[in-house]
């Protein structure tokens, strides 16, 4: 689809995030505020895009942004000054317990169901024991959200999946529901899956 080319050029990818991501700036307040683990000093973000969500972390001791597409990477580098890598989220090239927070912002709709099981097992493989490990995406709203199911089906992520089925897709890998809405997301709805083994 052309659309979806076009958003692979990181400052058309921009333009669209500002005037249509409704509710990303209360993602990246979520995460900042979000009470992590003591020691939450290294943090990789996977799918990091165009870099959205480094500023949330400008206290990080490490913070590494993740994302397949290399001109994005690029561009986050310039832009934020902080260090992003072009890789796989399926395969990870860091090694096990390496980070205190991994999360991943708006990534999972866009994969397959195989494909976001492998993501979710690299993300917890690298996450350390005492980490906490975030998967945040769009799932598809309530029937009377009729702007909200019309932006999922605008959305290059082909695979945008109920709190339910998102929530048994990745029970396996030991993530629990932890929030099934971001505030002021509307009309998007996006759920917070987390994997904490440090809790009880």
């Amino acid at each position: 689809m052309w659309l979806d080319n076009l958003l692979e050029e990181p400052l058309v990818y921009r333009l669209k995030t500002r005037l249509l991501s409704f509710g990303r700036r209360n993602v990246r307040d979520f995460l900042r505020e979000f009470p992590s683990p003591p020691g939450h000093e290294r943090v990789l973000d996977v799918g990091c895009g165009i870099g959205g969500h480094a500023d949330a972390f400008a206290t990080a001791t490490l913070y590494v942004g993740i994302d397949e597409n290399a001109g994005y990477v690029k561009y986050a580098s310039a832009r934020h000054g902080r260090r992003f890598v072009a890789m796989n989220a399926t395969r990870i090239a860091f090694a096990d317990g390496t980070f205190d927070l991994v999360f991943a912002a708006g990534l999972f709709h866009h994969l397959s169901d195989d494909q976001a099981r492998a993501a979710a097992r690299e993300m917890t493989r690298v996450t350390k024991e005492t980490g906490a490990t975030l998967i945040i995406d769009a799932v598809l709203p309530v029937l009377w959200n009729v702007p909200g199911r019309l932006l999922c089906r605008l959305d290059r992520g082909r695979h945008v999946r109920t709190v339910a089925s998102l929530a048994a897709l990745l029970a396996n890998d030991g993530f629990q529901l932890h929030l099934g809405n971001i505030q002021g997301s509307f009309p998007y709805q996006r759920a917070v899956f987390l994997r904490c083994p440090c809790r009880p």
